[in-house]
């Protein structure tokens, strides 16, 4: 085992004894807290370069701390040099202050310089207008930028103008109380008219282009809830407890709903063939309207830096998506989802829902000298996807029981006697449907 190189460090440069209440925290972050005038980015290249010794070795970036250890620098982060240049551009500023400002970003638009975008970004046009009026604490090259938007996503996005109203941001994305409202266009029609996805997103394994559901990705999880139906498409509505890259985009193809247009999750002519006849033309002409995918991001919520206030602002669909939504309601609209693969948009096989990404790998036993290696048969893919049903089947039967439990203690708080319902089942098998479409 190769022992770890250890350095005396400077005493010029700050040390720190780690206490009790940073315990478990990753050294990159702590010192990102502690050295509050450079970004992550900043400290990371500091302790890559080995210019961090934590309890007397030389660190990594994602070394846990413990209580005691002594973290000490022999230099400071050299800050990331910039090649932004302002650019000239045309910012909708929804609202601004001396702390934030609430922009739209207009589809097409990239919100910061990578890989085949060094121009022409929003980081750029930001630069331009509020010149040194923005936080820098994720470096030169994303001034202000607190997240982020797809190229072809257009919404509301929150930029800091100061490091403070950074900080304060961040920390309430990380939190889960900075929140984001999306609308979509998906094809076909949801199982459930409102509920969760809480699926593991990370980088496809056969495309570096796309994300994908990975069973060693980044936990994530997405609220929807159906708005308004089609015959060949839903209006939806989500909330993003987590941002992970695409999130939105993956969770709904992998649920078998595409959102339309979307060119890399197969939201165009991809899913052409899951339409009925009937609408197939319906169909083309809607994706001779949408640009990409239909996917906009209408509301944002936040509590100020500065007043802790709550702040909510919100923007109507933009004209692709409005004239996309007006022509189905003009050619297919429908009061309530259907499921006949006759005249609906048809389910994915199940091939294709059973995703390969999330199979567990076989379990290899030991070899014993003293009896024969037991022969393991591999299950097929009909038992795999049994299982699977069976577990989903579980989980289903709790959430309902929840549910149920949630339902007593209102009524008791009412005063009111509970009577479970007849009707009751468990979501996800049985579409469920609101009694105010049928009426």
């Amino acid at each position: 085992m190769q022992k770890k190189t250890t350095k005396n460090p400077s005493p010029e440069f700050p040390k720190f004894v780690i206490s009790e209440k940073d315990v478990g925290e990753r050294l990159d972050k702590f010192l990102q807290a502690k050295l509050k005038d450079y970004s992550r980015t900043d400290v990371q290249k500091l302790i890559t370069e080995g210019h961090v010794v934590a309890g007397g070795s030389v660190a990594k970036k994602n070394l846990r701390l413990t209580e005691g250890m002594l973290v000490a620098l022999d230099a400071l982060p050299q800050k990331e040099a910039s090649e932004l240049k302002p650019e000239k551009m045309k910012l909708n500023i929804v609202y601004e202050d001396d702390d934030v400002a609430v922009i739209f970003k207009p589809r097409g638009v990239v919100v910061h310089p990578g890989a085949g975008a060094l121009s022409g970004t929003l980081a750029a046009g930001l630069l331009y207008h509020f010149k040194d009026k923005l936080s820098t604490v994720n470096g030169p090259l994303r001034p202000g930028i607190v997240h982020r938007l797809d190229k072809d996503t257009p919404g509301l996005m929150v930029v800091a103008k100061n490091d403070k109203a950074h900080r304060s941001l961040a920390k309430q994305l990380e939190t889960r109380t900075l929140h984001r409202k999306y609308e979509a266009l998906i094809w076909g029609h949801p199982r459930d008219l409102s509920g969760e996805i809480e699926l593991p997103v990370g980088r496809d394994p056969k495309s570096r282009v796309r994300m994908a559901v990975v069973r060693d990705g980044k936990y994530a999880k997405t609220r929807y809830k159906a708005k308004e139906f089609f015959a060949i498409a839903t209006l939806m509505e989500y909330e993003l407890d987590t941002g992970r890259t695409h999130q939105i985009r993956v969770h709904s193809r992998y649920t078998g709903h595409p959102i339309v247009g979307d060119p890399i999750y197969e939201g165009r002519e991809a899913s052409l063939h899951r339409i009925p006849p009937l609408y197939h033309d319906t169909a083309e002409e809607l994706l001779k309207i949408a640009p990409a995918q239909l996917l906009q991001a209408v509301e944002i919520m936040f509590v100020h830096p500065k007043t802790r206030k709550k702040m909510t602002f919100s923007v109507p669909l933009e004209k692709p998506f409005e004239k996309a939504v007006k022509f189905l309601e003009k050619e297919c609209l429908q009061k309530a989802p259907t499921f006949d693969e006759d005249s609906s948009f048809r389910d994915f096989d199940e091939a294709e829902v059973n995703h390969p990404y999330l199979e567990e790998d076989p379990i290899e036993e030991e070899e014993s000298d003293y009896e024969e290696e037991p022969v393991k048969e591999r299950l097929t893919r009909a038992e795999r996807l049994a299982m699977k049903k069976e577990r989903i089947k579980k989980r289903k039967a709790i959430e309902a029981e929840k549910r149920e439990k949630k339902a007593k203690r209102e009524a008791e708080k009412r005063g009111e006697v509970y009577v479970k319902k007849a009707s009751d089942t468990v979501t996800g098998y049985e579409p469920t449907i609101d009694p105010a479409y049928l009426e």
